[in-house]
Protein backbone atom coordinates (compact mmCIF):
# COMPACT_ATOMS: atom_id res chain seq x y z
CA UNK A 1 0.00 0.00 0.00
CA UNK A 2 1.55 3.61 -0.64
CA UNK A 3 -0.09 7.08 -0.44
CA UNK A 4 -0.42 9.26 -3.64
CA UNK A 5 -0.86 13.75 -3.60
CA UNK A 6 -4.35 13.38 -3.41
CA UNK A 7 -4.62 11.11 -0.70
CA UNK A 8 -5.34 8.15 -2.20
CA UNK A 9 -4.65 5.00 -0.69
CA UNK A 10 -3.39 2.67 -3.61
CA UNK A 11 -3.22 -0.90 -3.53
CA UNK A 12 -1.37 -2.85 -6.16
CA UNK A 13 0.39 -1.00 -9.89
CA UNK A 14 -1.34 0.98 -12.36
CA UNK A 15 0.44 -0.92 -15.31
CA UNK A 16 -1.23 -4.41 -14.36
CA UNK A 17 -4.63 -4.10 -11.94
CA UNK A 18 -4.53 -1.18 -8.39
CA UNK A 19 -7.35 0.18 -6.41
CA UNK A 20 -6.80 3.24 -5.52
CA UNK A 21 -9.46 4.50 -2.77
CA UNK A 22 -9.82 7.43 -0.48
CA UNK A 23 -12.09 7.81 2.37
CA UNK A 24 -14.35 10.60 3.44
CA UNK A 25 -16.29 10.03 6.14
CA UNK A 26 -18.78 12.79 7.44
CA UNK A 27 -19.02 14.55 4.36
CA UNK A 28 -22.25 13.76 4.00
CA UNK A 29 -24.69 14.51 7.14
CA UNK A 30 -28.20 13.29 7.18
CA UNK A 31 -28.62 11.56 4.22
CA UNK A 32 -26.46 8.37 4.62
CA UNK A 33 -28.52 5.02 4.14
CA UNK A 34 -27.78 2.84 7.39
CA UNK A 35 -26.24 0.20 5.62
CA UNK A 36 -23.69 2.43 4.48
CA UNK A 37 -23.13 5.00 7.02
CA UNK A 38 -19.38 6.78 7.48
CA UNK A 39 -18.51 5.27 3.90
CA UNK A 40 -18.56 8.19 1.43
CA UNK A 41 -15.44 8.09 -0.29
CA UNK A 42 -13.53 8.22 -3.98
CA UNK A 43 -11.82 4.97 -5.83
CA UNK A 44 -10.02 4.89 -8.76
CA UNK A 45 -9.77 1.25 -10.43
CA UNK A 46 -6.93 0.56 -13.14
CA UNK A 47 -6.32 -2.04 -15.61
CA UNK A 48 -2.96 -2.61 -17.69
CA UNK A 49 -2.70 1.30 -17.27
CA UNK A 50 -6.19 2.31 -17.97
CA UNK A 51 -7.56 4.42 -15.37
CA UNK A 52 -11.75 2.83 -15.76
CA UNK A 53 -13.42 5.42 -13.91
CA UNK A 54 -12.16 8.75 -15.49
CA UNK A 55 -16.00 9.93 -15.78
CA UNK A 56 -17.43 12.56 -18.28
CA UNK A 57 -20.57 14.62 -16.19
CA UNK A 58 -22.99 16.91 -17.92
CA UNK A 59 -24.35 19.38 -15.44
CA UNK A 60 -26.18 22.29 -15.66
CA UNK A 61 -22.81 24.72 -16.05
CA UNK A 62 -21.27 21.87 -19.01
CA UNK A 63 -20.09 18.87 -19.65
CA UNK A 64 -16.78 18.30 -16.81
CA UNK A 65 -14.33 15.37 -16.31
CA UNK A 66 -13.70 13.71 -12.65
CA UNK A 67 -10.91 10.81 -12.84
CA UNK A 68 -12.35 8.75 -9.97
CA UNK A 69 -15.78 7.32 -8.71
CA UNK A 70 -17.31 9.40 -5.57
CA UNK A 71 -19.92 7.16 -3.90
CA UNK A 72 -20.41 5.64 -0.79
CA UNK A 73 -17.65 2.63 -0.41
CA UNK A 74 -19.75 0.15 1.35
CA UNK A 75 -21.40 -1.36 -1.64
CA UNK A 76 -18.06 -2.07 -3.67
CA UNK A 77 -17.40 -3.83 -0.48
CA UNK A 78 -19.71 -5.61 -0.07
CA UNK A 79 -19.52 -6.93 -3.31
CA UNK A 80 -15.98 -7.72 -3.39
CA UNK A 81 -16.48 -9.80 0.24
CA UNK A 82 -19.97 -11.39 -1.10
CA UNK A 83 -18.44 -12.51 -4.34
CA UNK A 84 -15.09 -13.72 -3.12
CA UNK A 85 -14.87 -16.88 -4.46
CA UNK A 86 -16.68 -16.88 -7.74
CA UNK A 87 -15.15 -13.32 -8.58
CA UNK A 88 -11.38 -15.12 -8.18
CA UNK A 89 -12.13 -19.17 -9.72
CA UNK A 90 -14.92 -19.18 -11.56
CA UNK A 91 -14.05 -19.98 -15.27
CA UNK A 92 -17.02 -21.02 -17.04
CA UNK A 93 -20.01 -18.99 -18.38
CA UNK A 94 -23.71 -19.73 -18.07
CA UNK A 95 -23.44 -21.37 -21.60
CA UNK A 96 -20.43 -22.28 -24.29
CA UNK A 97 -19.88 -18.84 -26.15
CA UNK A 98 -17.65 -19.43 -29.12
CA UNK A 99 -18.04 -16.59 -31.24
CA UNK A 100 -17.31 -13.92 -28.57
CA UNK A 101 -13.83 -13.03 -27.70
CA UNK A 102 -14.76 -11.99 -23.70
CA UNK A 103 -17.28 -12.12 -21.04
CA UNK A 104 -19.03 -8.94 -21.33
CA UNK A 105 -19.42 -9.70 -25.32
CA UNK A 106 -20.73 -12.43 -24.40
CA UNK A 107 -22.95 -11.26 -21.76
CA UNK A 108 -24.11 -8.49 -23.86
CA UNK A 109 -24.61 -10.52 -27.12
CA UNK A 110 -26.89 -12.39 -24.96
CA UNK A 111 -28.72 -9.66 -23.54
CA UNK A 112 -28.94 -8.65 -27.42
CA UNK A 113 -30.46 -11.80 -28.14
CA UNK A 114 -32.60 -13.25 -25.06
CA UNK A 115 -32.78 -10.81 -22.84
CA UNK A 116 -36.62 -10.82 -22.71
CA UNK A 117 -36.32 -14.66 -22.21
CA UNK A 118 -36.65 -14.72 -18.43
CA UNK A 119 -35.96 -18.85 -18.44
CA UNK A 120 -32.95 -18.50 -20.54
CA UNK A 121 -31.25 -15.30 -19.41
CA UNK A 122 -32.21 -15.95 -15.37
CA UNK A 123 -28.26 -17.76 -15.69
CA UNK A 124 -26.56 -14.71 -16.98
CA UNK A 125 -28.40 -12.11 -14.56
CA UNK A 126 -26.83 -14.52 -11.90
CA UNK A 127 -23.43 -14.56 -13.31
CA UNK A 128 -23.01 -11.17 -13.40
CA UNK A 129 -23.73 -10.11 -10.22
CA UNK A 130 -20.51 -11.83 -9.24
CA UNK A 131 -19.06 -10.78 -11.45
CA UNK A 132 -19.91 -7.73 -13.67
CA UNK A 133 -18.96 -4.29 -11.39
CA UNK A 134 -22.05 -2.56 -11.85
CA UNK A 135 -23.85 -5.25 -9.48
CA UNK A 136 -21.85 -3.09 -6.70
CA UNK A 137 -23.30 0.42 -7.72
CA UNK A 138 -26.11 0.35 -5.56
CA UNK A 139 -27.33 3.79 -6.47
CA UNK A 140 -24.10 5.52 -7.71
CA UNK A 141 -22.38 5.26 -11.18
CA UNK A 142 -19.46 2.24 -11.65
CA UNK A 143 -17.73 1.67 -14.63
CA UNK A 144 -19.57 -1.49 -17.15
CA UNK A 145 -16.54 -3.98 -15.99
CA UNK A 146 -16.77 -7.93 -16.04
CA UNK A 147 -14.01 -9.84 -14.58
CA UNK A 148 -13.67 -13.46 -15.44
CA UNK A 149 -10.54 -16.20 -14.60
CA UNK A 150 -8.68 -17.31 -17.47
CA UNK A 151 -6.50 -19.92 -16.48
CA UNK A 152 -4.22 -18.33 -13.89
CA UNK A 153 -5.04 -14.68 -14.91
CA UNK A 154 -8.12 -13.03 -14.40
CA UNK A 155 -9.69 -11.32 -17.54
CA UNK A 156 -11.14 -7.99 -17.60
CA UNK A 157 -13.56 -6.44 -20.49
CA UNK A 158 -14.82 -3.00 -20.16
CA UNK A 159 -16.89 -0.50 -22.30
CA UNK A 160 -18.61 3.04 -22.02
CA UNK A 161 -22.06 1.62 -22.12
CA UNK A 162 -24.44 3.99 -20.75
CA UNK A 163 -25.28 2.84 -17.53
CA UNK A 164 -29.34 2.87 -16.70
CA UNK A 165 -30.61 5.67 -14.91
CA UNK A 166 -27.65 7.76 -15.17
CA UNK A 167 -27.90 9.37 -18.99
CA UNK A 168 -25.67 12.11 -17.87
CA UNK A 169 -22.32 10.16 -17.27
CA UNK A 170 -20.95 8.55 -19.26
CA UNK A 171 -17.26 6.54 -18.57
CA UNK A 172 -14.52 7.93 -20.79
CA UNK A 173 -12.83 4.66 -22.57
CA UNK A 174 -12.71 2.65 -25.51
CA UNK A 175 -13.87 -1.00 -25.26
CA UNK A 176 -10.85 -3.02 -24.01
CA UNK A 177 -9.58 -6.28 -22.99
CA UNK A 178 -6.77 -7.09 -20.27
CA UNK A 179 -5.54 -9.62 -18.00
CA UNK A 180 -3.44 -9.74 -14.68
CA UNK A 181 -2.54 -12.65 -12.93
CA UNK A 182 -5.08 -13.95 -10.32
CA UNK A 183 -2.25 -13.84 -7.31
CA UNK A 184 -2.17 -9.91 -8.32
CA UNK A 185 -5.44 -8.59 -8.47
CA UNK A 186 -6.12 -11.02 -5.36
CA UNK A 187 -3.40 -9.87 -3.29
CA UNK A 188 -4.52 -6.07 -3.94
CA UNK A 189 -8.18 -6.94 -2.97
CA UNK A 190 -7.31 -8.91 -0.12
CA UNK A 191 -5.29 -5.95 1.31
CA UNK A 192 -7.66 -3.30 0.60
CA UNK A 193 -10.81 -5.12 2.07
CA UNK A 194 -8.32 -5.60 5.69
CA UNK A 195 -7.62 -1.49 5.08
CA UNK A 196 -11.22 -0.48 4.75
CA UNK A 197 -12.18 -2.90 7.88
CA UNK A 198 -9.46 -1.30 10.00
CA UNK A 199 -10.64 2.22 8.92
CA UNK A 200 -13.92 1.30 10.66
CA UNK A 201 -12.61 -0.50 13.93
CA UNK A 202 -13.25 2.92 16.28
CA UNK A 203 -16.61 3.79 14.23
CA UNK A 204 -18.10 0.57 14.10
CA UNK A 205 -21.79 0.09 12.84
CA UNK A 206 -24.07 -2.65 12.36
CA UNK A 207 -23.17 -2.90 8.62
CA UNK A 208 -18.99 -3.11 9.58
CA UNK A 209 -19.85 -5.77 11.91
CA UNK A 210 -21.67 -7.64 9.52
CA UNK A 211 -18.88 -7.64 6.52
CA UNK A 212 -16.29 -8.22 9.53
CA UNK A 213 -17.85 -11.32 10.15
CA UNK A 214 -18.63 -12.14 6.47
CA UNK A 215 -14.90 -11.64 5.70
CA UNK A 216 -13.69 -14.03 8.61
CA UNK A 217 -15.97 -16.53 7.53
CA UNK A 218 -14.89 -16.08 3.98
CA UNK A 219 -11.24 -16.68 4.57
CA UNK A 220 -11.99 -19.57 7.15
CA UNK A 221 -13.99 -21.18 4.10
CA UNK A 222 -11.11 -20.79 1.46
CA UNK A 223 -9.96 -24.42 1.34
CA UNK A 224 -8.75 -25.88 -1.58
CA UNK A 225 -11.76 -28.15 -2.62
CA UNK A 226 -14.23 -25.12 -2.09
CA UNK A 227 -11.82 -23.27 -4.15
CA UNK A 228 -11.91 -25.52 -6.78
CA UNK A 229 -15.33 -26.50 -6.66
CA UNK A 230 -15.62 -22.80 -8.07
CA UNK A 231 -13.15 -23.65 -10.97
CA UNK A 232 -14.74 -26.79 -12.24
CA UNK A 233 -17.97 -26.58 -11.24
CA UNK A 234 -18.96 -22.40 -10.54
CA UNK A 235 -20.62 -23.86 -7.77
CA UNK A 236 -19.73 -23.77 -3.94
CA UNK A 237 -19.95 -27.90 -3.15
CA UNK A 238 -18.34 -30.19 -5.18
CA UNK A 239 -20.08 -30.40 -8.74
CA UNK A 240 -19.70 -33.53 -11.29
CA UNK A 241 -16.23 -32.36 -12.68
CA UNK A 242 -14.66 -31.50 -9.13
CA UNK A 243 -15.76 -35.38 -8.18
CA UNK A 244 -14.39 -36.91 -11.13
CA UNK A 245 -11.29 -35.14 -10.55
CA UNK A 246 -10.70 -35.94 -6.77
CA UNK A 247 -11.69 -39.56 -7.74
CA UNK A 248 -9.70 -39.89 -10.77
CA UNK A 249 -6.50 -38.68 -8.63
CA UNK A 250 -6.88 -40.68 -5.74
CA UNK A 251 -7.29 -43.79 -7.72
CA UNK A 252 -4.12 -43.02 -10.13
CA UNK A 253 -1.99 -41.58 -7.41
CA UNK A 254 -3.55 -41.96 -3.47
CA UNK A 255 -4.74 -38.99 -2.12
CA UNK A 256 -3.73 -36.07 -4.07
CA UNK A 257 -2.19 -32.59 -2.68
CA UNK A 258 -4.06 -30.42 -5.41
CA UNK A 259 -1.48 -27.47 -5.25
CA UNK A 260 1.51 -27.62 -4.09
CA UNK A 261 4.16 -24.45 -3.28
CA UNK A 262 6.83 -25.68 -6.18
CA UNK A 263 4.48 -26.18 -8.53
CA UNK A 264 4.92 -23.53 -10.71
CA UNK A 265 3.83 -20.68 -8.33
CA UNK A 266 5.15 -18.25 -5.45
CA UNK A 267 1.06 -18.32 -3.54
CA UNK A 268 1.70 -19.21 -0.16
CA UNK A 269 -0.68 -22.03 0.54
CA UNK A 270 -2.64 -20.51 3.37
CA UNK A 271 -4.08 -17.45 1.08
CA UNK A 272 -7.57 -17.25 0.54
CA UNK A 273 -7.26 -18.17 -2.99
CA UNK A 274 -6.03 -20.53 -5.39
CA UNK A 275 -3.61 -18.35 -7.44
CA UNK A 276 -1.31 -20.79 -10.38
CA UNK A 277 -3.24 -24.14 -11.02
CA UNK A 278 -1.18 -27.26 -11.25
CA UNK A 279 -1.11 -28.35 -15.66
CA UNK A 280 -3.75 -31.30 -14.45
CA UNK A 281 -6.56 -28.52 -12.83
CA UNK A 282 -6.26 -26.70 -15.70
CA UNK A 283 -6.79 -29.69 -18.34
CA UNK A 284 -9.67 -30.73 -15.97
CA UNK A 285 -11.33 -26.98 -16.23
CA UNK A 286 -12.14 -26.73 -19.96
CA UNK A 287 -13.88 -30.39 -19.87
CA UNK A 288 -17.44 -30.90 -20.26
CA UNK A 289 -19.18 -31.91 -16.63
CA UNK A 290 -20.69 -34.97 -18.88
CA UNK A 291 -17.49 -36.85 -18.97
CA UNK A 292 -17.63 -39.99 -17.64
CA UNK A 293 -15.76 -41.01 -14.78
CA UNK A 294 -14.01 -44.02 -16.48
CA UNK A 295 -12.54 -41.02 -19.52
CA UNK A 296 -11.26 -38.61 -16.77
CA UNK A 297 -9.83 -41.39 -15.30
CA UNK A 298 -7.77 -42.13 -18.60
CA UNK A 299 -7.09 -38.54 -19.44
CA UNK A 300 -5.31 -37.86 -16.17
CA UNK A 301 -3.26 -40.99 -16.35
CA UNK A 302 -2.27 -39.97 -19.57
CA UNK A 303 -1.05 -36.91 -18.29
CA UNK A 304 0.87 -38.85 -15.45
CA UNK A 305 2.21 -41.13 -17.78
CA UNK A 306 3.85 -38.28 -19.97
CA UNK A 307 5.70 -37.04 -17.06
CA UNK A 308 9.26 -37.33 -17.84
CA UNK A 309 12.76 -36.49 -15.51
CA UNK A 310 13.97 -34.46 -18.33
CA UNK A 311 12.90 -33.63 -21.48
CA UNK A 312 14.43 -31.94 -24.84
CA UNK A 313 12.85 -30.11 -26.77
CA UNK A 314 15.44 -29.03 -28.97
CA UNK A 315 13.28 -29.80 -32.25
CA UNK A 316 10.58 -27.77 -30.86
CA UNK A 317 12.69 -24.74 -29.11
CA UNK A 318 12.91 -23.15 -32.55
CA UNK A 319 9.68 -22.63 -32.94
CA UNK A 320 8.07 -22.16 -29.77
CA UNK A 321 7.02 -18.90 -28.54
CA UNK A 322 4.46 -17.71 -25.33
CA UNK A 323 2.16 -15.68 -28.13
CA UNK A 324 -1.16 -15.18 -25.97
CA UNK A 325 -4.28 -15.31 -28.81
CA UNK A 326 -6.32 -12.61 -26.10
CA UNK A 327 -4.24 -10.09 -27.30
CA UNK A 328 -4.40 -9.93 -30.85
CA UNK A 329 -6.69 -7.90 -32.62
CA UNK A 330 -8.03 -11.14 -34.58
CA UNK A 331 -7.38 -14.75 -33.44
CA UNK A 332 -7.86 -15.42 -37.03
CA UNK A 333 -5.17 -13.78 -38.54
CA UNK A 334 -2.99 -14.56 -35.94
CA UNK A 335 -3.59 -17.95 -36.62
CA UNK A 336 -2.88 -17.51 -40.32
CA UNK A 337 0.07 -15.62 -39.81
CA UNK A 338 1.55 -18.23 -37.47
CA UNK A 339 0.67 -21.36 -39.34
CA UNK A 340 2.51 -19.98 -42.60
CA UNK A 341 5.54 -19.27 -40.21
CA UNK A 342 5.54 -23.02 -38.97
CA UNK A 343 5.25 -23.98 -42.62
CA UNK A 344 7.99 -21.73 -43.67
CA UNK A 345 10.46 -23.70 -41.19
CA UNK A 346 9.06 -26.90 -40.37
CA UNK A 347 7.43 -28.23 -43.84
CA UNK A 348 8.45 -31.91 -44.14
CA UNK A 349 7.87 -31.74 -47.96
CA UNK A 350 7.28 -28.21 -49.23
CA UNK A 351 6.42 -30.18 -52.98
CA UNK A 352 3.60 -32.13 -51.82
CA UNK A 353 0.32 -32.12 -52.71
CA UNK A 354 -1.15 -31.78 -49.11
CA UNK A 355 0.70 -31.03 -45.90
CA UNK A 356 2.18 -34.00 -44.41
CA UNK A 357 1.04 -33.04 -40.87
CA UNK A 358 2.31 -36.70 -39.56
CA UNK A 359 5.86 -36.27 -40.70
CA UNK A 360 5.94 -32.84 -39.08
CA UNK A 361 4.92 -34.17 -35.58
CA UNK A 362 7.37 -36.79 -36.25
CA UNK A 363 10.23 -34.44 -37.03
CA UNK A 364 9.34 -31.75 -34.42
CA UNK A 365 9.77 -35.04 -31.46
CA UNK A 366 5.74 -34.79 -30.85
CA UNK A 367 4.21 -38.50 -29.45
CA UNK A 368 0.72 -39.12 -31.17
CA UNK A 369 -1.62 -41.22 -29.11
CA UNK A 370 -4.86 -42.46 -30.02
CA UNK A 371 -7.17 -42.57 -26.33
CA UNK A 372 -10.42 -43.26 -25.22
CA UNK A 373 -12.22 -40.33 -24.14
CA UNK A 374 -15.52 -40.76 -24.57
CA UNK A 375 -18.06 -39.03 -26.57
CA UNK A 376 -17.92 -36.18 -23.94
CA UNK A 377 -14.55 -36.35 -23.43
CA UNK A 378 -12.43 -33.29 -25.81
CA UNK A 379 -11.21 -33.78 -29.21
CA UNK A 380 -7.96 -33.43 -28.45
CA UNK A 381 -5.26 -32.72 -25.57
CA UNK A 382 -2.03 -30.82 -26.06
CA UNK A 383 0.88 -31.76 -23.25
CA UNK A 384 3.94 -30.23 -23.45
CA UNK A 385 6.72 -28.24 -21.39
CA UNK A 386 8.95 -28.55 -18.34
CA UNK A 387 8.79 -32.55 -17.29
CA UNK A 388 6.00 -33.09 -19.95
CA UNK A 389 6.54 -35.23 -23.03
CA UNK A 390 5.34 -33.47 -26.06
CA UNK A 391 2.38 -35.20 -26.65
CA UNK A 392 -1.05 -34.91 -28.78
CA UNK A 393 -3.79 -36.81 -27.02
CA UNK A 394 -6.79 -37.73 -30.18
CA UNK A 395 -9.77 -38.90 -28.81
CA UNK A 396 -10.75 -41.61 -31.00
CA UNK A 397 -14.41 -41.86 -29.31
CA UNK A 398 -15.18 -38.39 -30.55
CA UNK A 399 -17.08 -38.30 -33.94
CA UNK A 400 -15.21 -36.02 -35.78
CA UNK A 401 -12.04 -37.75 -35.39
CA UNK A 402 -12.16 -39.37 -38.89
CA UNK A 403 -9.24 -39.91 -40.94
CA UNK A 404 -9.87 -36.36 -41.94
CA UNK A 405 -10.98 -34.88 -39.14
CA UNK A 406 -8.19 -36.40 -36.87
CA UNK A 407 -5.61 -34.21 -39.35
CA UNK A 408 -7.34 -31.32 -38.07
CA UNK A 409 -7.43 -32.10 -34.71
CA UNK A 410 -3.50 -32.85 -34.82
CA UNK A 411 -2.92 -29.45 -36.58
CA UNK A 412 -5.05 -27.92 -34.09
CA UNK A 413 -3.61 -29.14 -30.90
CA UNK A 414 0.37 -28.07 -32.87
CA UNK A 415 -0.69 -24.61 -32.24
CA UNK A 416 -1.33 -25.27 -28.44
CA UNK A 417 2.07 -26.68 -27.80
CA UNK A 418 3.96 -24.24 -30.08
CA UNK A 419 2.12 -20.81 -29.05
CA UNK A 420 -0.26 -21.61 -25.93
CA UNK A 421 2.24 -22.16 -22.98
CA UNK A 422 1.16 -19.36 -20.63
CA UNK A 423 4.40 -18.10 -18.63
CA UNK A 424 6.60 -20.71 -19.46
CA UNK A 425 4.43 -23.46 -17.44
CA UNK A 426 3.41 -27.24 -18.28
CA UNK A 427 0.50 -27.03 -21.05
CA UNK A 428 -2.23 -29.33 -20.48
CA UNK A 429 -5.15 -28.07 -22.61
CA UNK A 430 -7.86 -30.33 -23.53
CA UNK A 431 -9.69 -28.84 -27.13
CA UNK A 432 -13.47 -28.49 -26.09
CA UNK A 433 -16.08 -26.10 -26.22
CA UNK A 434 -15.54 -25.07 -22.92
CA UNK A 435 -11.70 -23.91 -23.83
CA UNK A 436 -10.83 -20.38 -23.74
CA UNK A 437 -13.00 -18.91 -27.22
CA UNK A 438 -9.82 -16.96 -28.19
CA UNK A 439 -7.45 -19.80 -28.29
CA UNK A 440 -9.53 -22.35 -29.77
CA UNK A 441 -10.19 -19.73 -32.66
CA UNK A 442 -6.88 -19.17 -33.03
CA UNK A 443 -6.28 -22.62 -33.04
CA UNK A 444 -8.66 -23.39 -35.88
CA UNK A 445 -7.86 -20.92 -38.04
CA UNK A 446 -3.63 -22.28 -37.26
CA UNK A 447 -4.76 -25.89 -38.51
CA UNK A 448 -6.74 -24.69 -41.11
CA UNK A 449 -3.92 -23.05 -42.88
CA UNK A 450 -1.79 -25.26 -41.84
CA UNK A 451 -3.09 -27.57 -44.15
CA UNK A 452 -5.03 -25.76 -46.64
CA UNK A 453 -1.96 -23.00 -47.60
CA UNK A 454 -3.31 -20.99 -50.46
CA UNK A 455 -0.61 -22.30 -52.89
CA UNK A 456 -1.87 -25.97 -52.31
CA UNK A 457 -5.63 -24.84 -51.97
CA UNK A 458 -5.82 -22.96 -55.99
CA UNK A 459 -9.13 -23.97 -56.82
CA UNK A 460 -9.58 -24.29 -60.74
CA UNK A 461 -13.29 -24.53 -61.04
CA UNK A 462 -15.57 -23.99 -64.63
CA UNK A 463 -17.91 -20.73 -63.50
CA UNK A 464 -20.68 -22.64 -63.73
CA UNK A 465 -21.86 -24.23 -60.26
CA UNK A 466 -21.99 -27.52 -60.66
CA UNK A 467 -18.14 -27.23 -62.02
CA UNK A 468 -17.67 -25.72 -58.73
CA UNK A 469 -18.65 -28.36 -56.45
CA UNK A 470 -17.16 -31.12 -58.52
CA UNK A 471 -13.53 -28.43 -57.93
CA UNK A 472 -13.97 -28.40 -54.36
CA UNK A 473 -14.89 -31.70 -53.88
CA UNK A 474 -11.33 -32.70 -55.68
CA UNK A 475 -9.83 -30.07 -53.90
CA UNK A 476 -10.89 -31.57 -50.47
CA UNK A 477 -9.85 -35.13 -51.40
CA UNK A 478 -6.28 -33.90 -52.94
CA UNK A 479 -5.84 -31.95 -49.20
CA UNK A 480 -7.06 -34.76 -46.90
CA UNK A 481 -9.78 -32.52 -45.35
CA UNK A 482 -13.45 -31.98 -45.04
CA UNK A 483 -15.34 -30.22 -47.20
CA UNK A 484 -16.98 -28.10 -45.10
CA UNK A 485 -13.65 -27.05 -43.80
CA UNK A 486 -12.57 -26.20 -47.11
CA UNK A 487 -15.39 -24.26 -48.30
CA UNK A 488 -15.24 -21.61 -45.56
CA UNK A 489 -11.21 -21.80 -45.99
CA UNK A 490 -11.59 -20.84 -49.35
CA UNK A 491 -13.92 -17.70 -48.91
CA UNK A 492 -11.66 -16.88 -45.99
CA UNK A 493 -8.19 -16.57 -48.64
CA UNK A 494 -10.55 -14.85 -51.71
CA UNK A 495 -10.51 -18.17 -53.27
CA UNK A 496 -13.67 -18.07 -53.62
CA UNK A 497 -17.09 -15.24 -53.37
CA UNK A 498 -19.70 -15.06 -50.38
CA UNK A 499 -21.71 -15.82 -52.89
CA UNK A 500 -20.11 -18.84 -54.31
CA UNK A 501 -19.80 -20.00 -50.52
CA UNK A 502 -23.30 -19.56 -49.56
CA UNK A 503 -23.96 -21.60 -53.01
CA UNK A 504 -22.19 -24.20 -51.59
CA UNK A 505 -23.32 -24.17 -48.04
CA UNK A 506 -27.17 -24.16 -49.07
CA UNK A 507 -27.34 -21.43 -46.21
CA UNK A 508 -26.42 -18.51 -45.20
CA UNK A 509 -22.49 -18.29 -44.24
CA UNK A 510 -21.28 -19.27 -40.85
CA UNK A 511 -17.78 -18.92 -39.26
CA UNK A 512 -15.60 -22.00 -39.43
CA UNK A 513 -14.92 -21.81 -35.99
CA UNK A 514 -17.16 -24.83 -35.34
CA UNK A 515 -17.82 -25.74 -38.81
CA UNK A 516 -13.92 -27.22 -39.68
CA UNK A 517 -13.83 -29.01 -35.99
Amino acid sequence: MSVDEDQFYIFGERAVFALEIQHAPGIIHGAEPEDCKGSWGKWRLWVADVNLCKLRLKTEGGLIEIDEVQWFLAPLFRWIVDNWMPLLHEKRLPHVDSRSHSARAAYLSMLESAGDDIDLFIPWQYWAQRHSLRAASDGGIVPDLFIQRIGDNLEFSWGDRVQSGADDAMFVMENGVARASVDAVAESLFSVVNWFLQEHEKNSTEWTENLRFQWRQTVCESTMAYMLSWYLDSRPDPGPLTKKFQAATEKLKGPLELMHSDQSTNTPSNTPWLGSLSPEIAMFGDLSPDISPEAAVTLLAEYFNAQVDDVSESLLSGLVSDRPAWTTASPWANGYSLALDVLDQADPAPGASNTRIESMLENLGIQVRDVNLGEQGPRGVALAGSNLRPTILVNSDNVRNSPRGKRFTLAHELCHILFDRSRAQPLAHSSTPWASPSIEQRANAFAAMLLMPPWRAELRAGKNRKGLKEAVGRLADKLKVSRIALRQHLANIHEISENELEFLLGTQPQGFCEEVR
